[in-house]
């Protein structure tokens, strides 16, 4: 019998084949670290492996992704008031600009998986590139002429989506005399003052009105439920444990909580803390109930915090506990140094003793809204977060704008959570007085 000789090109198909193996196991095991091209931004790295929600099947083309930014990005945008919205760059006199910069694309901007380009708000472009299209700015304001371009974001002058709370008419109205001072307190949420006033025949429910006992903690339960917001709204177990079902996970939770509370579910799974959850994601990642481990946070987080949130992570399944949610719960994750440093803070401290000055990490991360004189709370946690100007709206509630704008712009008292008193002033404040003098003198 021929003994078997192993020739050089055996050994290629031996490491084609381990390569193959190790290729379809990633795809198979939807373990797909295999193919990042590198580190996520911290935007999406909780979702860097549900590559077809933004490249399709591999194949999909530039239009695909485009639209894969929109699913996710397009409310933000609208609400935003987009200082740059694609159609500007479909008007034929701004053809010369696309051929330097085609800013019809968020890819041209923020393209993921290079961490060694990658800046703040995940953009990769060279910090100056607001230079494509405004050289001409230092003729037009004298008051520019010595500026650089990589400043006009770095700054904190300009954000190129949303101008809201920047543009020099706003704050130069923001200073006029006849406005009036901050009340110096958030809107005071009214919710379920204004449901039951819309639903006169709802009677609140007491503990002896509950209609399931199946766990042996029973009683613990029902004398948390009966002293919530549920019980006064006249919701009983049943109308959550239907069927007799008392376990869910994470997406039956998200599920169950939002048929009465489809807004807030809106916004949860449209931040960070539900980006996981969100059906608006395409292909396999939708209602993933995968956990992240607390350890792969970008910020520094508690070794025991979940590594997948859902509504009873913060406000408990069965007791309403507002305060609880407001600060227990989120510095029961957090421990970067901003939210370590908020109960040295006076916003903290006014808060403790239930001053009306009081500020709790939810009021200023998720900010309440009036929407028809219904005041809510926005639950997507990072509507107001990035750029930090978007927490002007909140800030202005109680101090003047002048003196929020110096904190926000200070990175060390942001760092500090406002433990201490910003600048008098800001830079940006005399540009304007100064432009309001020139244009009186004239």
């Amino acid at each position: 019998m021929k003994k078997l000789q192993f020739k050089f090109w055996h050994y290629g198909v031996l490491i084609t084949l381990l390569i193959g193996a190790v290729i379809a196991y990633n795809l198979e095991a939807s373990d797909k670290t295999f193919f990042l091209g590198g580190a996520t931004s911290h935007g999406h790295h909780q979702i860097e492996l549900a590559c077809t929600s933004c490249h399709g099947d591999g194949f999909a083309g530039q239009d695909f992704m485009q639209q894969a930014c929109l699913n996710c990005h397009a409310n933000e945008l609208t609400t935003a008031n987009d200082s740059h919205p694609g159609k500007k760059f479909l008007d034929p006199r701004n053809a010369p600009l696309l051929a330097k910069l085609d800013a019809r694309r968020c890819v041209t901007c923020h393209t993921e998986h290079k961490p060694e380009i990658t800046g703040a708000m995940g953009v990769t472009l060279a910090g100056d590139f607001c230079f494509h299209c405004h050289r001409d700015i230092a003729s037009d304001r004298p008051s520019h002429r010595d500026l650089d371009f990589a400043t006009c974001a770095s700054a904190g002058c300009h954000n190129y989506h949303d101008n809201r709370y920047l543009y020099e008419d706003f704050l130069t109205r923001q200073l006029h005399p006849s406005l009036p001072a901050p009340v110096n307190h958030l809107p005071v949420r009214n919710s379920l003052a204004k449901w039951r006033e819309e639903n006169p025949d709802k009677t609140p429910l007491t503990g002896s009105d509950a209609d399931l006992h199946t766990q042996a903690d029973t009683a613990n339960i029902i004398a948390a439920w009966s002293d919530s917001s549920h019980a006064l709204a006249a919701v009983n177990c049943s109308d959550c444990h239907q069927e007799g079902k008392v376990q869910f996970n994470t997406a039956e939770i998200l599920s169950q909580c939002g048929q009465c509370h489809s807004q807030q579910e809106q916004a949860f799974t449209a931040g960070k803390h539900g980006m996981r959850l969100s059906a608006s994601l395409p292909g396999d990642f939708s209602l993933n109930t995968g956990n992240i481990s607390p350890a792969k946070a970008t910020l520094p987080m508690k070794a025991d915090a979940p590594g997948e949130l859902s509504c009873v992570s913060c406000h408990g399944p069965h007791k309403t506990d507002t305060r609880y949610a407001a600060v227990e719960a989120c510095l029961g994750c957090h421990d970067d140094e901003h939210s370590l440093a908020y109960r040295q803070s006076a916003h903290f401290r006014q808060w403790r003793d239930n001053s009306p000055d009081g500020v709790s990490c939810a009021n200023c991360h998720l900010p309440r809204e009036t929407h028809k004189e219904r005041v809510t709370v926005n639950h997507n946690q990072n509507h107001n977060l990035r750029p930090n100007e978007k927490m002007l709206p909140v800030c202005l509630s109680c101090h003047e704008i002048e003196f929020a704008v110096s904190a926000l712009a200070s990175k060390p008292l942001v760092r500090g959570n406002f433990s201490t008193m910003p600048p008098a002033s800001h830079d940006t404040f005399q540009l304007i007085r100064d432009r309001i003098a020139r244009i009186r003198s004239n």
